[in-house]
């Protein structure tokens, strides 16, 4: 059994700013910020919302390109998931959104020292359309992929799983993990079923607690 594994979700993460949002604020205006306030009034963010705005982009594929390069990525996660490795940890994202701009964010700072846990998109009518795979072991019928299953595989291969996030979705995958780092709408939903949570604002405090720990070389 491999020893230990770092779990962290994407969007709002490793990230300051889930994507979604970045298209809401830039593309949509009022008129997506009302819609997502709508939506959550009685719905979760899962995939159909999604595909409705990751589907009224209306750009080219080089131009939705560049859009994916400006997401604010933490830089200070770069360093962090280099001691990782040399540390012996595996280091996993684990995302409901989708692997088409992670992947491309990701080859574009070099980053290759992760495993990506995402559902497939791809490029359509100038957006960008999700595909959920119905017959993966992480299948989720509300979002798509279900984070507390990747976690549950995890903890079976792994003696020490991580987890980071910040949102809904990565409930189910905090409830499970070992130890937890959360802030946002994720700290609030730990803070009411009464679970103990390390918060952060960066990850600059998340390597900071592994070094008080011990944890890495």
């Amino acid at each position: 059994m491999q020893r230990m594994a770092f779990v962290s979700d994407f969007d709002g993460t490793l990230t300051f700013k889930d994507f979604y949002h970045i298209v809401i604020d830039k593309y949509m205006g009022d008129k997506g910020r009302n819609l997502y306030t709508e939506w959550k009034k009685t719905r979760k963010i899962n995939v159909e919302f999604l595909n409705l705005i990751f589907g009224s982009l209306n750009l080219t594929q080089d131009e939705l390109t560049r859009e994916i390069l400006d997401i604010p990525f933490d830089r200070t996660a770069v360093p962090f998931m280099e001691r990782l490795s040399r540390s012996g940890w595996d280091f996993y994202i684990v995302s409901a959104g989708t692997s088409y701009y992670i992947e491309i964010l990701l080859d574009h700072l070099g980053i290759r020292s992760c495993q990506l846990i995402s559902m497939k998109g791809v490029y359509e009518n100038g957006g960008i359309r999700i595909i959920p795979d119905p017959n993966s072991p992480y299948y989720s019928e509300v979002f798509g992929l279900d984070k507390g299953k990747v976690l549950g595989a995890l903890k079976e291969k792994y003696e020490r799983v991580v987890f980071a996030g910040d949102s809904e979705p990565d409930l189910s995958a905090a409830l499970r993990a070992d130890l937890v780092f959360a802030r946002s709408e994720l700290a609030q939903l730990m803070e009411k079923a009464e679970v103990s949570y390390v918060p952060y604002g960066s990850y600059s405090d998340i390597q900071s607690c592994f070094v008080d720990k011990g944890w890495l070389k």
